[in-house]
């Protein structure tokens, strides 16, 4: 009895190498801002930060924003007589409440209590539009010099049980937490108690904690909140020590525990987000709702670059238990972890050292990943459940083969990463793939070295992939405009709306012939390529859809050409009346499809016995072969190559030298791995090794 390792090898590429081009390696777009504030509405994002009378930027992506500058051209009288020589408001957060947007805000004396909240109001959030228009609503709540909490920092929510909220504080007594009346905004008359929910004890720390955010997720309440020293920038940078801090609780008003069981009301917390790299102070954020997941906005100050402010936007990404974690920051894509975001844990000093580098994505990659109990951990918001690629973009400069560990949700195998012939460089070929079960939600993956001699490997990022056989579910989104899920999990869709698919491998979708449920179905939907107006790939008339199963309806698309490698899909909505449901996406020929003539029977390698041997065939006119179990026959003389294997290894002896490639594919027809063979002389050997179970299929070009 032999058992085979579940162990990966090779460098492999998939379709076409141009989905990957280096205009996807990561970029960060150093959006600049302190204690921003973000809401998402129906056509993308608001964003406001302080210390800019409520400047305004919008975006539809969260990654490319639009300036539309100040939104408060003078300070309201009201708020000098709470605090008289203020010089501009602080830490704004939007809501939507009452029908309008509202920009919560304050105004202190630096360093002081004397301070008051307020909030301005507008029907609508985009300049220029039907609405548009900022009016002051005056007075919320204040202190005084005397009082033991300070009235800066707003935040806003509402609970699941329709109530607003909000928190504010800092230092003294810390956080606190005060009724809204969600109709005029003002402090409710129903309760007048101000909570106190959060305080730091320690001496050391001197009661350094402010700007609180709140989220309501699977019940439970998560009070975030920012630690220690602000704001140091520019030569000052190393003074700073911000970071953010967390709890949850079961009730609005608290308690609020952190991870270890600790009240946030006498000292507990846990450091969610603190300086890494060359990213210091992560703080003054808040989370917000978007469209299929939870997200955080922060600052930061980037010590490699100007040494100034900017902002990340990152998911927060929920474990089984409901535990917050947060994600990678976006960069321009959902479906990608740049490793040098990830969380380290290093087993010795000078382990996982984050490195600048022009020939990687963003710029970093991890370096040194050495020592045994060292680990990246990156954790990941997946909206489509299913079979996944990681594609997995690292450097190796020696000469001999390392290997890492990677663990996806508690099931770890060890992939083997043969020599790229150079450090800190990442070419597109430089990948492996390695295929993965994803869950919807959070997903967390952990990577950490396998010592084996002086053979290492940095690492860049992964990329990943959604294998794609017969359906898309429309849920399954990473973003777009005008669309949402409604109250069934429905992706619904207005006129002029599109949904993003991130990284579809295509060469796995079974059948060009496409069709889409749909509900209240009127006017056109559109599968593209790329971008929202990219090339039709295929389109659906949904007056002529036909009633299915469920309430659905199956609108029949124009039949799509086949396609190769990885692309982004877009769904995008045209002369639709109202909202139209979209269930799934479907890639089905209307009778199953026959086998084609040159296939043959798949090589089985799950069996854990060694077979003597067995007959196997190839055709030599498409240059492919299989074979049944394992097997050490040599093919027919006929074809211009034979497939020999042993074990958890397969032998391509060439008998031709007209070949260029030899690849590995899996029975979904996937490339596992490639061998570049040209001028190869007859005769000549290749060798696939440590393959997982599986079926697999050798190819030759």
């Amino acid at each position: 009895m032999k058992k085979v390792k579940n162990t990966l090898v090779g460098l492999c590429v998939l379709g076409s190498a141009s989905a990957f081009a280096a205009d996807w390696y990561a970029k960060d777009n150093l959006q600049p801002g302190h204690d921003p504030t973000m809401i998402r509405y129906e056509d993308g994002y608001a964003l406001m930060t302080t210390n800019n009378q409520l400047s305004l930027w919008t975006s539809e992506d969260a990654y490319n924003w639009k300036a539309h500058g100040k939104t408060m051209t003078k300070f309201p009288q009201w708020i000098y007589t709470y605090a008289p020589s203020m010089e501009d408001v602080w830490a704004p957060d939007l809501y939507v409440m009452n029908g309008e947007f509202r920009a919560y805000y304050c105004g202190s004396v630096f360093g002081k209590r004397t301070s008051a909240i307020g909030y301005t109001a507008s029907k609508s959030i985009v300049p220029g539009t039907e609405g548009y228009g900022w009016q002051d609503r005056g007075h919320v709540f204040h202190t005084v010099a005397t009082d033991k909490y300070n009235a800066i920092d707003p935040d806003v929510i509402k609970t699941s049980k329709g109530e607003f909220w909000m928190a504010f504080g800092s230092f003294g007594l810390g956080i606190q937490l005060i009724k809204l009346d969600p109709t005029t905004g003002l402090q409710a008359n129903d309760d007048k108690t101000v909570y106190n929910i959060a305080r730091r004890t320690s001496s050391a720390s001197g009661g350094a904690e402010e700007g609180p955010s709140l989220i309501e997720h699977n019940g439970q309440y998560f009070l975030f909140t920012a630690w220690d020293k602000c704001c140091q920038q520019g030569a000052n940078i190393e003074q700073t020590t911000y970071k953010t801090a967390y709890g949850r609780a079961d009730q609005i008003t608290g308690p609020y525990k952190d991870r270890a069981g600790y009240n946030m009301a006498t000292g507990g917390g846990t450091i969610v987000l603190e300086r890494y790299g060359r990213y210091v102070g992560p703080g003054g954020g808040e989370p917000f709702q978007d469209l299929n997941r939870v997200r955080f906005v922060h600052h930061y100050y980037d010590n490699a670059g100007d040494k100034y402010n900017h902002i990340h936007i990152r998911d927060i990404v929920f474990t089984d238990d409901n535990w917050a974690e947060m994600g990678q920051p976006f960069l321009g894509r959902y479906l990608s972890a740049e490793a040098e975001h990830g969380v380290m844990t290093r087993a010795v000093s000078g382990d996982l050292a984050v490195t600048r580098g022009t020939k990687a994505s963003g710029n970093e990659y991890v370096g040194y990943v050495n020592t045994k109990g060292s680990n990246i951990h990156l954790p990941m918001n997946i909206m489509q459940a299913g079979d996944y690629l990681l594609r997995y973009r690292y450097a190796n400069g020696g000469t001999g083969v390392a290997t890492h560990s990677v663990t996806v949700n508690g099931k770890a195998q060890e992939v083997k990463l043969p020599a790229t012939g150079a450090w800190g460089e990442f070419p597109e070929t430089s990948v492996v793939m390695i295929p993965a079960k994803l869950k919807r939600g959070g997903n967390f993956i952990d990577v950490s070295p396998v010592p084996n001699g002086e053979n290492f490997a940095e690492l860049d990022r992964i990329d990943f992939l959604r294998i794609i056989r017969d359906t898309i579910p429309g849920n399954g989104f990473d973003n777009g405009i005008r669309i949402r899920l409604n109250e069934k999990d429905e992706l619904a869709m207005k006129d002029g709306g599109y949904a993003l698919f991130e990284n579809v491998v295509t060469d796995s979708i079974k059948s060009t012939v496409v069709s889409i449920q749909v509900k209240n179905g009127s006017g056109k939907l559109a599968l593209r390529a790329g971008s929202k107006s990219g090339a039709v790939l295929s389109e659906c008339d949904l007056s002529a859809a036909k009633a299915d199963e469920n309430g659905w309806s199956v609108a029949e698309c124009s039949e799509m050409k086949a396609q190769k490698g990885v692309q982004d899909f877009f769904l995008t909505a045209s002369g639709v009346s109202g909202e139209v449901f979209v269930g799934n996406i479907m890639f089905k020929a209307p009778k199953p499809v026959e086998p084609e003539s040159s296939s043959s029977e798949e090589v089985d390698s799950s069996s854990s016995e060694e077979a003597e041997s067995s007959n196997s065939e190839c055709n030599p006119d498409v240059d492919e072969c299989s074979g049944t179990a394992i097997h050490t026959a040599v093919m027919p003389r006929s074809a211009r190559y034979t497939v020999t294997r042993m074990g958890d290894a397969y032998s391509v002896q060439l008998n031709s030298t007209s070949f260029h490639q030899v690849y590995l594919l899996n029975s979904m027809g996937q490339i596992v791995a490639v061998r570049n063979v040209r001028g190869a002389m007859a005769g000549s050997e290749v060798r696939f090794e440590n393959l997982p179970k599986g079926n697999f299929i050798v190819k030759v070009k």
